[in-house]
């Protein structure tokens, strides 16, 4: 049995690790993780888009019965990440055609800035600092009577918005 003094020579309680005090669980150190305390929101940061790209990948990675409650099931994962899109029961959705969902990060911005003009009206974003982002989602219709969501992250520079765009 350990002593309290030689057990305390193992711990390190001065800073976070994977796998509290003792470390080593679930990830040795170096290795690549998932958790993050930097904040999936902050996709204008590289590696935090790569985790976004990589969760879709994941999530989109199997079949669905029902593309509906499947995209439901994304707008509320991706609302627990701060990052949301228009989707409702009213929102068309078309199978083997692209559509578009303009992200919004925490809902958008809505107000006046220094720089804007209020005589125009208040300042709408979505509050992304940089380029904003898309997602573009085409459901497939498989034969085995599922549905497979193909679902990509894109800058809104790199889309086209014509004929992509969901009707609400």
């Amino acid at each position: 049995m350990k002593r309290y003094k030689e057990l305390r020579k193992q711990l390190n309680e001065s800073e976070l690790q994977d796998g509290g005090a003792l470390g080593g669980f679930p990830a040795d150190r170096g290795s690549r993780s998932a958790f993050s305390d930097y904040g999936l929101y902050r996709v204008e940061n590289e590696e935090q888009l790569k985790r976004l790209k990589a969760f879709i990948n994941a999530f989109t990675s199997r079949e669905y019965l029902e593309p509906r409650a499947a995209l439901s099931l994304l707008r509320v994962k991706l609302n627990l990440a701060g990052l949301d899109f228009q989707f409702d029961a009213k929102t068309d959705l078309k199978t083997n055609q692209p559509m578009l969902f303009k992200l919004k990060r925490f809902g958008g911005t809505f107000g006046t800035s220094p720089t804007h003009d209020l005589s125009k009206g208040f300042e709408v974003t979505d509050g992304f600092m940089g380029d904003s982002l898309s997602l573009i989602v085409n459901i497939i219709d498989s034969e085995t009577g599922l549905y497979v969501l193909d679902i990509k992250v894109s800058s809104n520079k790199n889309t086209n918005d014509a004929n992509v765009e969901p009707k609400n």
